[in-house]
């Protein structure tokens, strides 16, 4: 005998994509940052200063909820969001995937949930195995449809809502000021939580407030990450929360104490030093600049039904042909790319995930023309 868990869980299509990526010679799938704008250097320097100054104590079993060193780097990285209120407590853990692990164990037992439709499927998951129902929410242009979630919770009662409100993947879009603070009043009004899962926010210029910042009541949870920013191979992320939440946050990250004490001490130091948040605004115009070059060479192969990214990796590609049979005949022509129907709990049949993280501008420029020759090969 398994568990529901264990029967159900599945190979997600991004770390499907991710393997057939690396027989591949233009990367169009990965969510990982540009190799080319990880601070090796700066990382491999801050190590050696660790265990110079640490030592032994470097290496040692990490404490429940996060090192208080970086903690308190944490808090003053966040103080100019505006999240933190003396209720508040901060739970460092091994990336924001690490965090919803934590939440869904804490929240979730057989609870009905809500997410954005389109979702990330990998996060998702975390929630989706240890929720009965859940219930999708379109997008549009200014983020997830609060109206459409207004009707729902009339006739449903939900635990949580899954939100990305930055940059979002796959969709690309910001949610609006407006919707967060209407997000807000409706958790409080109707008894549940928000999860706000918000990585690329380190490397985006001008995006709205956080959810959080609107919250009065405890009710949204801040999940951050410095896997984008920095290195995803740290593994340092965390969340803010509600004191007596963080509580048993932190108890049941130490059951399986996954987050690195070394690699705790190295982001609190770099932190210190200002390197991550230096980095913001030359990152958002490499991806940028890459987006671009993304989104003019669909449309000068005729691609036309596609999303504007706001910010961030992704944009959402309306192949009008089955994007599973694309993906397979493009991998033979050696590119990856993400069929993007997993992340949508109705429709995306069509739909793929394209990432500008990895490959540089001429790989770019080449993947999208082997999309158009298989989309032609398809039709035909």
């Amino acid at each position: 005998m398994v568990s529901r868990i264990g029967e159900q869980i599945e190979i997600s299509p991004v770390e499907l994509a991710s393997q057939k990526a690396k027989k591949t010679r233009i990367n169009l799938a990965s969510g990982s940052p540009d190799p080319s704008t990880i601070p090796v250097k700066e990382i491999e320097e801050t190590y050696n200063e660790v265990l110079e100054d640490l030592g032994a104590k470097a290496l040692s079993y990490p404490g429940a909820g996060g090192q208080e060193e970086l903690i308190e780097e944490i808090e003053k990285y966040l103080s100019p969001l505006g999240i933190l209120d003396k209720n508040d407590r901060i739970v460092v853990t091994s990336g924001a995937q690490h965090a919803m692990e934590l939440l869904g164990k804490y929240f979730l037992e057989g609870d009905t949930i809500a997410v954005e439709n389109p979702t990330f499927i990998e996060t998702f998951n975390a929630l989706k195995l240890r929720s009965s129902v859940v219930l999708p929410i379109d997008l549009d242009e200014n983020g997830i449809k609060v109206d459409e979630l207004k009707e729902l919770i009339k006739v449903v009662k939900i635990s949580l809502l899954y939100i990305i409100p930055n940059c979002h993947n796959p969709a690309g879009v910001n949610l609006s000021e407006t919707r967060r603070k209407e997000l807000v009043e409706l958790a409080s009004e109707n008894d549940f939580y928000i999860i706000e899962d918000d990585p690329y926010r380190p490397i985006a210029c001008n995006l709205p407030k956080p959810i959080k910042y609107f919250d009065k009541d405890g009710r949204v949870i801040y999940v951050g990450s410095f896997s984008k920013v920095l290195a995803p191979g740290l593994r340092i992320g965390f969340s803010v929360l509600r004191g007596e939440i963080a509580e048993k946050i932190s108890l049941i990250e130490q059951l399986d104490f996954s987050t690195s004490t070394i690699n705790q001490y190295v982001v609190s130091r770099l932190l210190k030093k200002g390197l991550i948040q230096s980095r913001t605004e030359e990152l958002a115009k490499h991806y940028s600049r890459k987006m671009k070059v993304l989104r003019d060479s669909l449309l000068d192969k005729g691609f036309q039904n596609f999303n504007n990214p706001s910010c961030g990796f992704f944009l959402l590609l309306n192949l009008g042909v089955d994007s599973w049979k694309a993906f397979n005949e493009a991998i033979n022509a050696g590119l990856s790319f993400v069929p993007a129907k997993p992340f949508f709990l109705r429709g995306g049949e069509t739909m793929a995930r394209l990432s500008v993280a990895i490959s540089n501008e001429d790989q770019i420029k080449e993947g999208v023309d082997i999309l158009s020759s298989i989309k032609k090969k398809i039709i035909q």
